[in-house]
């Protein structure tokens, strides 16, 4: 027993011993591992189809299992019938994920298919004060909230703030120049100069002279001239929808504002004819075709300064931040994003918008610590989704990397979704198909009136006759009496 004893004790020195002289040799290393670093039996899978997102999800893998001692692992998927391959993968074959990333428009397919749980929000972070009302309505579907937002995509009104320094300049100048010749005529000229120079000049500044609203593009075309080498005031790529449905998707009502109530459908209507017919002015008045540009082409000509304006997506963030550093052709310019929150006086204009979010399967067996995922990938982990991804994150940050991301952000908290009705799937095709032949100078009438009976019938089967509205008569400066 005493020798037993003895050499418990001498096993246990010659432990010590070893630990301090080990301890010599690393210092400021822990030989005992954090409770959040041993090895755990809590494995949590996550799927996505975007191949930009594969760096952000590893490596706010990694922060999270030294946080909370939970692995987790992320897989890249096909995103053709992607609901479908985590149904079967889940019910048939038994690995399928425990959450998935998810574009909003398709969540009541994946609640009615049960692979979306209805989130127990325990930090209570799903609010307005950690994101936008736009990316609260996203998320949620008959009053339940089913995924957190993770970042979004939205069309973002562009300007050459370089180019619009050198107007104002430019206006102030010639107007200062004019006042100034004064008095060079004969007497009678000079007593009207005198009374119609009483009014001291005030210069233009501008920040006040951008445009807020769409009409005020064409009055700005109407008050100000471009400077040498610019060569067009404003253009978008007319034949994509995300950068045309601001003119009239504040008045395109399908589902209402979380777009999943099948009998809020309002697309005919006096003021999305107006807005329509706005749309179908701007191609006379800017003299643009549909098909002579890409939206790649539109935006090499920004970069060359030869555009004032433009409709771009938020990516471009990305790109002309890059370009500006490109050593071979770099982007030379200073630039800024304006939000454009109305059509003229009294119309309002909202943007489209894509919201991605992540999902908890309704399915697995690991609900809440996958929720617990959810919320640090899309809240404490967002501040670095920028420089993972180039993507914009929905979670309000406390700082961002450029002043334009927040402008971006500002404009999205004034878009609307794409609906989440499952017979609506379409519905952006339907869209686009109404704007390329309004540009192309069909009734919008009529137009506006197919649309609503086509989503209605997609919906309740059967096809439902509008009544008749009168069209209304756009009235703007830019139309002038003939």
């Amino acid at each position: 027993m005493h020798i037993r004893k003895k050499l418990f004790s001498i096993l246990s020195i010659l432990a010590m011993t070893i630990v301090a002289l080990l301890g010599d040799l690393f210092p400021g290393h822990s030989l005992i591992e954090p409770d959040s670093a041993r090895e755990t039996d809590d494995v949590l899978t996550i799927w996505y189809t975007d191949a930009y997102l594969e760096e952000y999800i590893r490596n706010a893998a990694v922060v999270y299992e030294e946080k909370s001692g939970v692995k987790v692992v992320s897989t890249k998927v096909s995103g053709l019938e992607y609901l479908e391959q985590i149904q079967k993968a889940t019910i048939d074959d038994g690995y399928g994920p425990d959450l998935f990333v998810l574009s909003n428009e398709s969540l009541e397919k994946a609640y009615l298919s049960g692979l979306c749980y209805e989130l127990k929000d325990s930090h209570r972070v799903l609010n307005s004060t950690y994101f936008p009302e736009v990316s609260l309505d996203a998320i949620s579907y008959s009053d339940y909230k089913l995924g957190y937002p993770l970042f979004f995509d939205c069309s973002i009104f562009l300007y050459n703030k370089t180019l619009l320094d050198e107007i104002v300049t430019n206006y102030n100048e010639n107007a200062v120049n004019a006042s100034s010749n004064y008095g060079e005529g004969s007497e009678e000229e000079e007593e009207t100069n005198i009374e119609e120079s009483s009014t001291e000049f005030v210069p233009v500044i501008a920040e006040e002279i951008l445009p807020t609203s769409i009409v005020e593009i064409t009055n700005f075309a109407l008050n100000y001239n471009l400077p040498e080498g610019c060569e067009s005031y404003f253009k978008w790529c007319v034949s994509d929808v995300l950068y045309d449905y601001w003119f009239a998707g504040a008045y395109l009502n399908v589902g209402g504002e979380k777009g999943d109530i099948r009998d809020e459908i309002d697309v005919y209507n006096t003021e999305s004819m107006y807005c329509l017919n706005v749309f179908q002015d701007f191609k006379e008045f800017f003299s643009m075709d549909l098909d002579k540009y890409t939206y790649e082409d539109l935006l090499n000509d920004f970069e060359a300064g030869k555009i004032l304006f433009i409709v771009a997506d938020t990516n471009v963030i990305n790109k002309l931040e890059a370009d500006k550093k490109s050593e071979e052709n770099p982007f030379a310019y200073e630039y800024g994003i304006t939000s454009i929150g109305m059509l003229n006086d009294t119309l309002k204009s909202k943007g489209l918008s894509v919201t991605k979010l992540v999902a908890v399967n309704g399915l697995s067996e690991n609900k809440e610590l996958a929720e617990d995922f959810a919320k640090f990938l899309s809240v404490d982990y967002s501040s670095n989704l920028y420089s993972r991804t180039g993507k914009l994150a929905c979670n309000y940050q406390k700082e961002y990397v450029y002043p334009q991301m927040e402008d971006a952000v500002r404009t999205y908290e004034n878009s609307v979704s794409l609906p989440k009705i499952v017979e609506t799937s379409n519905y952006w095709v339907l869209c686009e198909m109404v704007y390329t032949k309004a540009w192309d100078g069909e009734d919008v009438n009529k137009l506006l009136k197919q649309l609503s009976g086509q989503v209605k019938k997609q919906i309740f089967g059967i096809y439902v006759e509008e009544e008749y509205i009168e069209t209304p008569v756009v009235s703007e400066d830019y139309v002038f009496d003939e």
